[in-house]
C-alpha cells in the first residue's frame, strides 16, 4: 500500500473537522452539554475544516486560510476555557486573535507568504500554549492524565515556533519545517494531534458531565444546598480532625411555626421560607462552612476549626440576622425565625453522629423554652 501523501492527510483531517463540528454542535444545541463551549468547539472544526482543505488555492492563502488559522485556534483555547472553567474572561484570546489579523493584513504588500505564515505560526502557538496551561489547571484529573492531554498541544505549540524560527530563517535550511501541504509526515503529525486534542476534549466532556451528576447528588433540590448526604461525608471527614485534636463544631436549626408558615402562605409560600433562610445565613457563612438541609425545615452547620464559644457566637449571629430580615411574600413581610442548637464534636464520637444527635437535642429544647434562640447541647460545658 502506497504512503499517504500530504494532500490526502490533509482532506482526512479536514474530514475529521467537519464530523467534529458536527458533533460539537449535537452535543451544545441537542443535548445543552456545555453548549457555549460547545459551539466554539464546533465553530473551532468547522473553521480547521476550511482552512485545511487541500482544493482551496494558495493564492487564498494570505486572504482566508491564515486569518482562519488565527481564528480556530483562539475557538479552541475559548472551548477548552469553557469546558474547564478555569477563567471566564477571554480578553487575552481576544488579544492575541486580533494581534494575528492585524499583523497578517499589514504583510498584505509583500508578494512573499514567510511573514504573514510567521505571524500565523506565532499566534498559533501562544494560543496553544494558553490552552495547555488551562487544561493543566483546570482539567481534575490525576497528573498523568493530565499531562496525557496536555501533551498535544505542547506539540502544537511546539510545531507553531519551529515553523515560525523557519519562516523567519532562524534555523539551518535542512531543519527548516515544510507547509502542512507539501510535508506529508507534518501532515501525519497533526492528524495525530488533532485527534488526540479531540480525545482529550471529550474526556474534559465526561469529567464535566461526572462532577455535574456528582453535584446534583450531593444537593438539595429545592434550596441548593448540601443534602444530608453530603453533610455526613463532611461530619466524618471533621471528626477524623477532631480526633487529631482539632476543635469542630455543629449546629443544627428549625424553621419557628413551619406549619403556619406553610398553612397561611401554602407550599410555595413555605417553599420560599426554606429558599429565604438559605440565602440569608448562606451568605454569612465562611467558605470552609457546610452548609445544609437535614430534611423538611431542619437544617446543619458544620463549623471546622470552632470552639464552643464560637460556634454559640455564630449561631447567635445567624439568628439575628434571620430575625432581621423577614420573607417577602405577595405584598407583605413575613417574620421568620429558627431555633438553634450547638454541640463540639469529641474524640470517639461514631464519624460525628454523635455531637450532630446531641446539636439536635439541644434545637428541639430551645423549641421547649420558647423558640428563637440558641442553647448549647447538655454537658457541653464540661468538654468546652
Amino acid at each position: 500500500m502506497p504512503p499517504l501523501d500530504a494532500a490526502t492527510l490533509l482532506m482526512v483531517i479536514a474530514v475529521i473537522d467537519v464530523v467534529a463540528c458536527v458533533v460539537w454542535l449535537a452535543l451544545g444545541e441537542g443535548l445543552r452539554i456545555a453548549p457555549r463551549a460547545a459551539r466554539r468547539l464546533s465553530a473551532y472544526h468547522g473553521l480547521c475544516a476550511l482552512a485545511w482543505w487541500p482544493a482551496l488555492p494558495e493564492s487564498m492563502e494570505r486572504l482566508v486560510a491564515l486569518p482562519l488559522d488565527v481564528i480556530s485556534a483562539g475557538l479552541l483555547t475559548a472551548g477548552v476555557r469553557g469546558l474547564t472553567r478555569v477563567r471566564y474572561e477571554a480578553w487575552d484570546i481576544v488579544a492575541i486573535v486580533a494581534f494575528g489579523l492585524v499583523a497578517t493584513a499589514f504583510t498584505a504588500g509583500d508578494p512573499d507568504l514567510s511573514t504573514a505564515r510567521a505571524v500565523s505560526n506565532i499566534a498559533g502557538g501562544a494560543l496553544a500554549l494558553m490552552a495547555a496551561w488551562d487544561v493543566a489547571v483546570g482539567a481534575g484529573f490525576r497528573g498523568r492524565l493530565t499531562t496525557v492531554l496536555v501533551l498535544p498541544y505542547g506539540v502544537l505549540a511546539a510545531g507553531c515556533f519551529w515553523r515560525t524560527a523557519g519562516l523567519l530563517g532562524w534555523v539551518p535550511p535542512g531543519f527548516n519545517l515544510a507547509g502542512l501541504g507539501a510535508n506529508a509526515p507534518l501532515a501525519m503529525l497533526r492528524l495525530i494531534v488533532d485527534l488526540a486534542i479531540a480525545t482529550g476534549l471529550v474526556a474534559l466532556v465526561m469529567q464535566r458531565l461526572i462532577a455535574r451528576v456528582r453535584h446534583l447528588t450531593r444537593r438539595d433540590a429545592l434550596t441548593g444546598l448540601l443534602n444530608r448526604r453530603a453533610l455526613e461525608e463532611h461530619l466524618a471527614r471533621l471528626q477524623a480532625k477532631t480526633e487529631r485534636g482539632r476543635p469542630n463544631a455543629v449546629l443544627v436549626l428549625d424553621v419557628d411555626h413551619f406549619k403556619r408558615i406553610n398553612d397561611e402562605l401554602g407550599h410555595a409560600g413555605g417553599d420560599a421560607a426554606l429558599q429565604h433562610l438559605s440565602r440569608v445565613l448562606g451568605e454569612t457563612l465562611r467558605d470552609t462552612d457546610c452548609f445544609g438541609r437535614l430534611g423538611g425545615e431542619e437544617f446543619a452547620v458544620l463549623l471546622p476549626d470552632t470552639d464552643l464559644d464560637g460556634a454559640m457566637l455564630v449561631a447567635e449571629r445567624l439568628r439575628d440576622l434571620l430575625q432581621k430580615q423577614p420573607l417577602a411574600w405577595g405584598d407583605k413581610l413575613w417574620p421568620i425565625s429558627a431555633s438553634f442548637g450547638v454541640a463540639t464534636m469529641r474524640a470517639g464520637d461514631s464519624k460525628g453522629q454523635d455531637a450532630l444527635t446531641r446539636a439536635d437535642a439541644a434545637m428541639y429544647a430551645a423549641k421547649a423554652r420558647g423558640r428563637n434562640r440558641v442553647l448549647r447541647a447538655a454537658g457541653e460545658a464540661e468538654f468546652a
